[in-house]
């Protein structure tokens, strides 16, 4: 077994049209789920990394390179969050091995990460496991 993650910019809310966001934003998302009962709780516009598995994951890197596809419509996407009411929200999950033989992977953010979160109002959030 190894360890494997991935890195998501989601921008999610009650009630929108994922298209008309796109039109706005200015760029594709890689995906889009449309609130339903009793799940997804919300509509949600997401740009990821795919899931990569490796005996190292590097969470720096797969934030900054989500960050550097996005930073571009960061205006765009500040602008977003108000006039479609919603919240951003950088998330990352790791399924990361029991094997002591395997390195821990690797999480922070760089300055760059940082500034693009705080520039457009989002929080983070981190979901690890154990496989």
């Amino acid at each position: 077994m190894t360890n494997a993650g991935y890195v998501h910019f989601t921008l999610y809310g009650d009630n929108f049209n994922p298209d008309e966001l796109t039109k706005f934003i200015g760029i594709t998302p890689t995906s889009t789920k449309i609130k339903g009962n009793p799940t997804p709780k919300y509509t949600m516009w997401e740009f990821s990394t795919e899931k990569i598995e490796n005996d190292f994951i590097d969470v720096y890197e797969m934030s900054s390179f989500v960050v550097s596809k996005l930073a571009p419509y960061s205006s765009n996407i500040r602008n977003a969050v108000k006039s479609f009411n919603l919240k951003p929200l950088l998330s990352v999950a790791l399924w990361i091995t029991s094997d002591e033989s395997k390195s821990a992977p690797s999480i922070g953010f760089d300055e760059n990460v940082i500034a693009f979160l705080n520039e457009v109002g989002a929080t983070i959030d981190v979901d690890t496991y154990i496989v």
